[in-house]
C-alpha cells in the first residue's frame, strides 16, 4: 500500500472511490454516489450558491470527502501530465485531483475520475485511472465508456 495512511484511512474500506473535479461538483455528481473524494482547491472554486449548497449536503451527509494528495503524488501528476503533454492546460486544482486519484489507487482503491475536462481525461488515462465522463462523451482514448447514470459506482 503506497497511499498516506491518512488519506486511505479516510476512506475506510470501501471497494472503490469516485474522484471529482469542480465540474463534476457544479453538476451535483457528488449526491448521486455513495462515495466521492476531492481536493480543497476544487471545493474552493465552488462559488455559486446552488452548486455550494449541494457541496455542503453532500459533506454533511458523508457522500463527500475532502482529502489533499500528498506532494509526492502530486509530483507523480505532474510527471504524468508532462508525459501526456497536458501540465500547461492542468491547473493547480486539476493536478491535485489527478495526484489524489493516484494517491487512492495506491490505498489499494479502485479508482475512477469524474471529469468533462479534456486535460484531465487524457491525464487520467495516461496515468492507467478509469475516467467517468459527466455530460459528454469523454476522449476517443477512454477504454471503457461508464457514464454516470450506468455506472457500477452507484449503490
Amino acid at each position: 500500500m503506497r497511499g498516506s495512511s491518512r488519506a486511505c484511512s479516510a476512506i475506510g474500506d470501501v471497494e472503490g472511490v469516485v474522484v471529482l473535479d469542480a465540474g463534476a461538483l457544479f453538476a451535483g455528481v457528488q449526491l448521486r454516489l455513495p462515495l466521492s473524494v476531492t481536493t480543497s482547491l476544487v471545493v474552493d472554486e465552488v462559488r455559486d450558491e446552488g452548486s455550494r449548497t449541494d457541496l455542503e449536503r453532500a459533506l454533511e451527509a458523508g457522500k463527500l470527502l475532502v482529502i489533499d494528495p500528498e506532494q509526492e503524488f502530486i509530483e507523480e501528476a505532474i510527471g504524468v501530465a508532462r508525459s501526456a503533454r497536458t501540465l500547461e492546460r492542468l491547473s493547480r486544482a486539476d493536478l491535485g485531483v489527478i495526484a489524489l486519484a493516484l494517491e487512492m489507487r495506491g490505498c489499494g482503491k479502485k479508482v475512477a475520475v469524474a471529469s468533462d475536462d479534456y486535460a484531465v481525461q487524457v491525464t487520467a488515462l495516461r496515468a492507467g485511472l478509469e475516467v467517468i465522463p459527466i455530460r459528454y462523451r469523454g476522449v476517443r482514448e477512454a477504454k471503457r465508456h461508464n457514464p454516470l447514470g450506468q455506472s457500477k459506482w452507484r449503490r
